[in-house]
């Protein structure tokens, strides 16, 4: 087949039958006016950029750029589909042949299927799609079943993700079910109320979220089936809303026939797209800046209900708009509760993530529907474009400019009993094509265990499942890396990050909950337990698991490999179920629950802990006089309002009983259950001291006879800003100087045993390794005799500088000269976080300019390259050259006293002064002894350095002379020819470049100098 044959292909074949991309993708093209590819491929990339939105357009130009390279594979790769849909055709048509051929001929009509009730199949015809369709069905109910086993109400969208490269061929699978049956469609719906009722409702909801829009659902929806299925619509809804109801999943106004299926459908698919974006734009994001300044939510998150809660409030100014309150208002709060407790910690992904100067943003998608993420990247998007400079150059600088939205999945933790080990789990996930060539990075706990590059498939990139074993610990700090191909260098260079981390959800252990396959699984976050669950509890050597009432032993394993020093102990839990985790040695009980409670700390304000691991806070100021730096507790019953009155809360400070007090958030009805929420706030209550050697904080069921529910330890001692105060390198090490201010009157002693007195309000200064990872002070208030053992949690960072920069630093101020002598290789920055920390960023600066941004709460690598942008040391004009230091900003600690309000504290280092240009920092227009007319420089070149001359006729620049300087040259002799223009008063426009090695000018980093003799 020749190039004409296969343009004839693209011309004649709809862009809906081919493979390319997605079913979402093709849509987007058909929507936009195209019909076949080949009419986009007329298109320049400008107008390619200003028809689609990033990801789609790049696709695009992906496959217009690998046509002309190579026709005939790019051709045949998107038009597989057709193909594959050409062979089932085939197929059908060879079966009907064969049949006819076999049967006994008769007088009467023939036909494949029958217009009458009683002669409907039975079964699914033998076709490819009918086979693709009765394995979707199988995995459709396995997960829905699993699904069952873990929510009380489950909802259609959880399962989306189980499908997360398949929703297109199921939705294909359907629409090839309709048209076989396109003169029957009630022999196709009788199929699938037989066959397929699971992955029906998948179908369902699935296409209800992508086709929604403008208050339009089923006109939209009927609309891409053959318009038999128009004559169908209630069985077709009946279907789907019967298995909802039979899978006992919620139902929403079900008492209007018509709105029931209307907000069934969208709710189960987990809103659509066109209701996702109004969320984003109007509710969720901007709440979510609000949450991050502290003025909405508990401990820096939200919660579902709260969420819901807000945005149904009338007054609200985050409510969305009509439409989508309608829908919200017709779903209890407690099903969709979870969705929007999700899409606000992406949302607090996004906010945090501002600052970075990345073309990427990694997100954990947190379960959340594709609808809602694709409506991110919309709303992302259109920001961006709308606040985008007008300067912007081509259409694909445009796209890479702005930070592109990356969504993964969060990874499963799963527990082999047998084995005595855990495996992290991600499963097989597809992007655009722009990620060919690209990998991910999987690191846990600072070091990197695996790496998996990206597949390309047809129209799409292909990132396949990967799993990693693990240790036990107290959590796992995960972080994914998207690695691209310098086009410097063609090294691999971090694009973005992504951090993941699990935590233990009980003090002192891992739970793992056996589901509906045999596969224990690490419990969920705020997960319930609703029936009688098989969980496995993994402790440290030394401690054990202590039943209480509803906790049946089952066996106890020891575990091997990698878990050495671990105990797994396996228990038949009940609903109401109570225990504790003990200390073998002494009987102290570390931890407690009770599973009708859920309680939750917010500890952003911890500023270490105590040499007996206790939780130590300091000092804040707050606006009832009181102190703000001490934790929040919240308690969540299952059961309502009167079970938390049913709780008598203890808190014993230092040997004294105190009260807290409380306050309520929400609570909820919905059917059979019921649930509620409460705030503990000691900082509100003027009763605490400001040094506390250890308080005790218990809630207590009365109707239990006492039975403790939560139990939380902490210390206080009375010092406030403690923060970096400066950073210095000291032979290329960090140094850093910490300080606080007392509250009290102390005696302070430190490391090295000596002992200093600090008066009331005056400030305590020690030096330490910017890397180290805590302050270990003894403090005394010289009052009251307290004292505390505390270790005070530090920075803990440490900064890699390359050690040929360090050189040249030395020397003289890093320019364009360095950058392009060295190259790219020769600047890679390291910063490495360690420990776990609630508050900690850097920002690495070029002048003005951020060149990285990192929120660093967990431990991690990660790389920034200097050289990256080349043109920052451009120098741009012929004013001097501006100065821009090499600086880093540590974002750690408080900052009350410099600012009078609460405020995370900056602290600046400069690495090294950086400078534009080539070294010379100007010059003058002198004339020597010997009759040379010579450029005197201020500073040397650092590079050989090539100068052309141009004199301006008109509007355009007519080459005079060339001459050249080499490295450490002081001035440059003028030709000639230069110097009769100077004398005749005729300005000269002089462009210096750095050379190349072939001494050829480089003129991407010239800069233009006017020369003319001063009158």
């Amino acid at each position: 087949m020749d190039e004409q044959d296969y343009i004839e292909r693209l011309k004649t074949t709809p862009v809906t039958e081919t493979g390319f991309g997605n079913a979402r993708t093709r849509r987007v093209i058909k929507n936009a006016g195209f019909d076949t590819l080949w009419e986009l491929f007329a298109l320049s990339e400008k107008e390619i950029d200003d028809c689609f939105e990033p990801d789609v357009a790049d696709a695009i130009i992906d496959l217009r750029d690998q046509y002309r390279t190579n026709p005939e594979k790019s051709v045949s790769s998107v038009l597989q589909k057709e193909e594959r849909d050409k062979e089932v055709v085939n197929a059908i048509l060879a079966e009907a042949k064969a049949s006819r051929a076999a049967s006994p001929k008769s007088n009467a009509p023939t036909t494949p299927r029958s217009f009458f009730p009683g002669d409907c199949p039975t079964t699914l015809p033998s076709t490819p799609f009918a086979h693709a369709l009765r394995d979707f069905e199988k995995r459709a109910k396995d997960v829905f079943d699993d699904l069952d086993d873990r929510f009380d109400d489950v909802m259609v969208y959880q399962a989306f993700e189980e499908f997360p490269t398949d929703l297109d061929e199921l939705s294909d699978a359907f629409l090839q079910l309709f048209d076989y049956y396109s003169d029957q469609p009630r022999s196709a719906l009788d199929l699938i109320d037989w066959h397929l009722r699971n992955a029906f409702a998948i179908f369902v909801a699935d296409r209800a979220r992508n086709v929604y829009s403008d208050a339009n659902l089923w006109g939209n929806f009927f609309a891409g089936l053959p318009s038999s299925y128009g004559n169908v619509q209630s069985l077709f809804k009946h279907i789907f809303v019967d298995q909802i109801k039979q899978r006992r999943m919620p139902l929403y106004a079900r008492d209007e026939e018509v709105n029931c299926y209307y907000y069934t459908a969208l709710l189960h698919g987990g809103l659509s797209t066109d209701s996702w974006f109004n969320l984003w734009k109007e509710c969720i994001l901007p709440l979510a800046k609000e949450i991050a300044d502290g003025h909405y939510g508990f401990g820096g998150e939200m919660d579902g209900r709260s969420i819901l809660k807000e945005l149904k409030n009338p007054e609200s100014r985050f409510a969305p708009k009509k439409a989508v309150l309608n829908i919200l208002e017709k779903a209890p709060d407690s099903t969709i509760a979870p969705l929007f407790e999700a899409s606000m910690r992406v949302a607090a992904q996004v906010e945090s993530s501002k600052t970075a100067r990345s073309s990427y943003t990694m997100l954990s998608n947190f379960g959340l529907p594709e609808a809602a993420m694709d409506a991110l990247r919309e709303s992302q998007e259109k920001t961006f474009a709308a606040t985008r400079p007008r300067s912007s150059s081509s259409p694909r600088e445009k796209r890479q400019s702005g930070q592109r939205l990356i969504y993964l999945p969060m990874a499963s933790l799963q527990l082999d009993l047998a084995e005595g080990i855990v495996s992290m789990h991600w499963p097989r996930q597809q992007f655009p094509l722009h990620f060919d060539g690209a990998r991910i990075d999987y690191y846990v706990d600072g070091e990197m265990k695996q790496s998996s590059k990206f597949s390309v498939s047809v129209g799409k990139c292909i990132l396949e499942a990967a799993s990693i074993a693990v240790k036990p610990q107290a959590r796992y700090d995960v972080q994914l890396k998207l690695m691209q191909k310098s086009e410097q260098t063609g090294e691999y260079v971090e694009a973005s990050s992504l951090n993941q981390t699990f935590t233990r959800s009980k003090p002192g252990c891992f739970e793992f909950i056996k589901d509906a396959k045999g596969l224990y699984r690490l419990r969920g976050r705020n997960e319930r337990i609703a029936k009688k669950r098989r969980i496995a509890y993994i402790v440290k050597e030394g401690y054990r698991v202590e039943p209480g009432q509803g906790m049946t032993a089952v066996s106890e394993y020891e575990a091997s490999g990698g878990w050495n020093e671990t105990q797994i102990f396996v228990y038949d839990v009940d609903p109401g179920a109570a225990g504790a985790i003990v200390n073998n040695l002494t009987g102290e009980e570390v931890a407690v629950w009770q599973e009708r409670y859920v309680a939750k700390i917010d500890k952003r304000r911890v500023i270490g802990e105590t040499v007996d691991g206790v939780d130590l806070y300091g000092y804040a100021r707050c606006g009832l006089g009181t102190n703000g730096g001490l934790p929040s507790i919240s308690i969540e019953s299952f059961d309502g309002l009167a079970a938390l009155d049913d709780l008598d809360i203890i808190c014993i400070s230092d040997g004294q009983r105190v009260s807290v007090p409380r306050h309520p958030m929400w609570s909820d009805c919905y059917g059979d259950s019921a649930a509620a929420r409460i705030v503990l706030a000691p900082q509100k209550s003027s009763q605490f001291d400001l040094h506390i050697e250890e308080c005790l904080i218990e809630a207590r069921q009365k109707s239990a006879e006492g039975r403790v529910v939560f139990r939380y330890r902490f210390a206080v001692v009375p010092i406030q800003d403690f923060r970096p105060t400066s950073i210095s390198f000291d032979f290329g090490i960090a140094v850093a100087e910490y300080g606080f201010q007392a509250r009290l009157a102390l005696d302070v002693t430190g490391t090295q045993r000596e002992t200093e007195a600090v008066g009331a309000w005056g400030k305590y200064t020690a030096k330490t390794l910017l890397k180290d990872e805590f302050l270990h002070l003894r403090i005394r208030s010289s009052e009251s005799g307290k004292e505390t053992d505390a270790k005070l949690a530090l920075a803990a960072i440490d900064v890699e500088i390359p050690d040929a920069l360090a050189r040249v630093s030395k020397e003289h101020p890093v320019c364009l000269a360095d950058v392009l002598e060295l190259g790219p290789s020769a600047a890679n920055f390291g910063i490495v976080s360690y420990g776990w920390r609630y508050n900690r960023a850097v920002i690495a600066w070029l002048g003005s300019e951020p060149l990285f941004f990192k929120e660093l709460k967990q431990p991690g690598v990660h790389k920034f390259n200097l050289f990256e942008h080349a043109a920052s040391f451009r120098q741009v004009d012929e004013s001097k050259p501006d100065s821009r230091p090499l600086k880093l900003s540590l974002i750690y600690g408080d900052d009350v006293v410099t600012t009078g309000y609460p405020r995370r504290a900056w602290t600046e280092a400069v690495f090294f002064d950086c400078v534009q240009g080539v070294g010379i920092s100007g010059w003058k227009l002198l004339a020597t002894a010997d009759g040379n007319h010579v450029l005197r420089f201020k500073g040397c070149p650092a590079c050989d350095v090539c100068f052309e001359f141009k004199r301006k006729m008109g509007k355009r620049l007519i080459p005079i002379e060339e001459a050249s300087a080499d490295a450490g040259a002081t001035e440059l002799v003028l030709p000639s020819s230069v110097v009769k223009l100077l004398d005749a008063q005729k300005m000269v426009i002089m462009e210096m470049s750095p050379s190349d090695w072939l001494g050829k000018p480089q003129r991407e980093y010239a800069t233009k100098f006017t020369l003319k003799r001063q009158a």
